[in-house]
């Protein structure tokens, strides 16, 4: 792994559920998944670190990617737009769908997805002789700069999709990507499609379904969840321990390859989990109108006819999100000040005094990596100083960074100053203002 690969795993380890969704793909039988595969050297023991693939935690993950995205296809089809934004694009062979020969495919990721499978998906598209309007991006879904120049010169209206992000990211982060999209689409017109909202009535499904050929198990547990049970107390109704372990070991799976934590997944509840989201969309001023996936339910090669039909019978309780901008909510927009960023350190006997400067997300978060590593190899750490008074915005990404300051000294010796009301919400809306010294 040369150093700028290894500088973005480290302050993005989530792309790595990206090559997991590409093999899940191919072991569902999607042709040009494998050919993906193949050609990037991927394997699914080494990128999930586990032998899932032999598993029934395997088998219903490979459900649960290719029902979410041959639905998403489907639903992606079905709007009619021109240009289709995909956010995040992915490892997935979506650019080489027969549905999008006609379309504008403006394809957005970390750069390290966009520089992989650019190149790849180009050279596919060369050897079968077809010519598409197709781009790869690297971007960072909270910088609005970085979003709005990826789609220079592009022609309304779009169809903004997000498969499989929303779960990852930390509240700040969610409340700047949906203030970006919703300038977007003002600007742009069109609408944004996703089924993350719906994830955790996703997985009980599936999972049940996977486990079990009872009909009425799938419905049943669609039904517990409605009347407000917990997922963790469904799946032990419906399957015993062993459907929360195969859950668990699912989420474990997947928050393992991310970096996430996604303990607090028992715990869900559909129906508050819905109503919390829709007024969160509201306070963005966006609305969503809500239709179930089985009307456009695609076949699965992953499943049998028959747990299929179980999956049909439970997507009418599952839901696409189609969100649009809400014409009546009145915002102060804001891109959360300069997008400019710079970081500068001083060392000296033990002591490293870092100044940040304009955003430190996706983009930026490997050169400040780089920065500090540099640094701190040459000393023997004893205390950080960090000046965030020039600093707009932190994302998850740039958190990591600061974690591996934290891990390097004793307790309470890394100290922050001069965060402003959003970085500073932040720090503490994710749990790193109890972390460090806030000055």
């Amino acid at each position: 792994m040369d150093n700028v690969q290894e500088l973005r795993e480290k302050t993005n380890p989530v792309f790595n559920t990206a090559k997991a969704t590409l093999l899940h793909l191919t072991q569902a039988g999607h042709a040009d998944a494998a050919v993906m595969a193949e050609r990037l050297g991927l394997d699914l023991a080494a990128v999930t670190g586990s032998d899932e693939g032999k598993t029934a935690m395997g088998q219903s993950n490979v459900a649960i990617v290719e029902l979410r995205y041959r639905s998403m296809n489907a639903f992606i089809e079905a709007t009619g737009a021109k240009t289709i934004v995909d956010l995040p694009c992915g490892y997935t062979p979506r650019a080489l769908e027969d549905f999008i020969a006609n379309k504008r495919y403006i394809a957005c990721d970390l750069p390290a997805v966009a520089e992989e499978m650019g190149p790849l998906v180009a050279q596919m598209l060369a050897e079968r002789g077809q010519k598409r309007d197709v781009a790869y991006h690297g971007v960072d879904g909270t910088n609005y700069a970085s979003l709005r120049a990826a789609l220079e010169g592009a022609q309304g209206p779009l169809c903004i999709t997000t498969e499989g992000l929303l779960m990852y990211l930390t509240q700040p982060e969610l409340a700047a990507l949906k203030d970006n999209i919703r300038r977007i689409l003002e600007e742009f017109g069109g609408v944004w499609i996703t089924q993350d909202p719906e994830v955790g009535r996703v997985y009980i499904a599936m999972t049940v379904v996977s486990m079990s050929s009872d009909p009425a198990a799938a419905k049943a547990a669609m039904e517990a969840l409605d009347g407000g049970a917990d997922l963790g107390t469904v799946l032990k109704a419906m399957a015993g321990d062993k459907g929360r372990s195969t859950l668990g070991a699912s989420m474990s799976t997947f928050g393992g390859e991310a970096d996430v934590d996604f303990s607090k997944a028992m715990s869900y509840r559909p129906e508050q989990a819905e109503a919390a989201e829709k007024e969160s969309l509201r306070a963005h001023g966006l609305k969503a109108e809500l239709t179930p996936v089985a009307e456009r339910m695609p076949k699965l090669g992953s499943l049998s006819p028959e747990k299929t039909e179980l999956v049909r019978q439970a997507m009418e309780r599952i839901n696409l999100w189609t969100i649009t901008p809400d014409r009546a909510t009145l915002l102060h927009m804001t891109d959360g000040g300069s997008n400019g960023f710079g970081v500068s350190i001083r060392a000296r006997d033990g002591v490293m005094d870092v100044a940040l400067r304009g955003r430190v997300d996706s983009l930026t978060a490997p050169e400040f990596l780089a920065a500090y590593e540099k640094a701190a190899g040459a000393m023997d750490l004893a205390d950080v100083h960090v000046d965030m008074s020039e600093l707009a915005y932190i994302s998850s990404a740039g958190l990591r960074v600061l974690l591996m300051m934290i891990k390097a000294v004793q307790p309470g010796h890394v100290s922050v100053s001069g965060a402003n009301e959003t970085v500073r919400d932040i720090l503490t809306q994710t749990g790193y203002a109890d972390m460090v010294t806030m000055a």
